[in-house]
């Protein structure tokens, strides 16, 4: 779990295109309501992935730390250089990670008003709060490096790092209850079984603590009075699918989203070839909620333990075998004064969706969204959760191709977020803050993926192979 960094950043969508309204499978985990009178006959997501990246990502590719929230159950392989090329979507003494992998999927309209999908994904996160900016530092710039620098009596307090990954299979129903010219209603739902789940966590309190150097190229970071909880619902083992529906091994659970929306208008439509399957809407209004659910933790092979400390150290070693083993790694450095089973019900990243999407001239879009966490009680720590965003889209869309130039503000980050999302035919590509990937702060979730499909009264048939990244 690059257990020094992380906080999770949990189903992000793919950015700009969860608005299309040629986004299909991708707008539905959004909005199922998508189904309902789709423009689609049929869509194949034939597969596409997504993770949060920091500029770093682009000088050591070959980690591919896309992937590293869902490796991190499954490996212990250089996870301490996989993590450091995973960027923070917040600001702050919080960061924010996810991965996330599509696999093959299909929407199906049955009639003009009814549509259903079956949808396959795996998802990834790390979270986590309360980082202060030297320790996140120190992870980047390392401890053996002499580029540390050194910190004297900080105080800190309480922190907690929670990495999960699991899959899910859902299965979505969207109708159109009202479809004429000029108003469009629909609803929808999808209903989603969570399964090969797997959780591995930290919660701590620390009084103080030092980064101090032991000669010009090697520092140690020194904790003073920490009190430590730590477990996993699993030891990190190889991936087994066969493996993956045994609950005596894996959380599983259910889930459910709820979504509804509504167009108004058909001034687009006027001189319109009869061709053009283009929506002539002024405005369409949208709610959604999305993950309502939760996973069950008990587990066979799992573990916690409790423990404090009055003055530790932390080398460059030490760091690394936490970072790449996770809870197991700390729990070898840690002593336990109390060792027993971990047993918990997690909630899933609950949170509700609103927007407006406006439509300028014809084909050109302006849209306004946010995203807010559903029930904002007090959480536990392993909770799942979205960060609150507001999001304001320019974008072209026609049946082949989209641009979206998502401008999104981020609970906890001091600036807006540019990003870019486009798909030209099977092929699309997003990134939620180019600004990120050009600077060394902050992170930025990117999309790549290939689908196919055939529009409704079309005789031209999208299908093509899958391209690569």
């Amino acid at each position: 779990m690059g257990i020094m960094i992380g906080q999770m950043a949990v189903a992000q969508q793919i950015p700009g295109l969860q608005y299309s309204n040629y986004g299909g499978l991708y707008r539905a985990t959004y909005n199922p309501s998508v189904l309902g009178s789709s423009r689609y006959k049929w869509q194949v997501n034939l597969g596409s992935l997504g993770g949060s990246i920091n500029h770093r990502y682009f000088r050591f590719i070959g980690k591919n730390s896309l992937l590293y929230p869902q490796l991190a159950p499954h490996s212990t392989k250089e996870l301490y250089g996989r993590s450091r090329t995973m960027g923070s979507l917040t600001g702050g003494d919080a960061v924010n990670l996810a991965s996330e992998i599509r696999w093959p999927s299909i929407l199906i309209s049955l009639g003009q008003n009814h549509g259903v999908a079956f949808q396959f994904r795996t998802r990834g996160f790390v979270q986590g709060q309360n980082l202060p900016e030297p320790i996140r530092n120190l992870y980047f710039k390392r401890l053996d490096t002499g580029s540390t620098p050194a910190v004297l009596n900080q105080n800190w307090g309480d922190f907690n790092l929670v990495q999960q990954s699991f899959s899910e299979a859902s299965a979505s129903y969207g109708v159109a209850l009202l479809n004429t010219e000029s108003h469009k209603l629909k609803i929808g739902a999808t209903v989603k079984r969570v399964f090969g789940a797997r959780i591995g966590y930290l919660k701590a309190s620390v009084e103080n603590f030092d980064i101090r150097s032991v000669n010009s190229e090697t520092s140690e970071l020194v904790l003073t009075n920490i009190n430590y909880e730590s477990g996993y619902s699993q030891v990190v083992q190889p991936r087994k699918p066969g493996k993956l529906l045994d609950t005596g091994q894996y959380g599983s659970g259910w889930g459910y989203d709820l979504g509804a929306s509504y167009e108004l208008g058909s001034f687009w439509g006027r001189g319109k070839e009869a061709y053009d399957m283009s929506p002539e809407y002024l405005v369409r209004l949208s709610a959604s909620l999305t993950d309502i659910g939760s996973i069950d933790y008990h587990t066979n092979g799992s573990r916690m333990i409790k423990g404090s400390q009055v003055r530790t150290i932390i080398d460059q070693t030490a760091l690394e075998k936490i970072s790449d083993q996770g809870p197991e790694g700390f729990m070898s450095l840690f002593p336990a004064e109390s060792d027993t089973t971990f047993s918990q019900n997690v909630r899933l990243p609950q949170a509700m969706h609103l927007e407006a999407d406006f439509q300028l001239v014809k084909g050109f879009f302006l849209n306004v969204s946010q995203t807010k966490r559903f029930k904002t009680q007090a959480r536990e720590a392993m909770d799942v959760f979205l960060p609150n965003t507001f999001t304001i889209t320019p974008r072209f869309e026609d049946e082949d191709s989209d641009f979206a130039f998502p401008i999104t503000f981020m609970e906890g980050n001091k600036k807006a977020s540019i990003g870019f999302a486009a798909h030209f035919g099977p092929v699309f590509l997003g990134f939620s803050s180019l600004n990120a990937l050009m600077k060394r702060t902050g992170g930025s979730m990117v999309y790549v993926g290939v689908s196919a499909w055939k529009l409704k009264d079309s005789k031209k048939s999208k299908l093509f192979k899958s391209g690569k990244k």
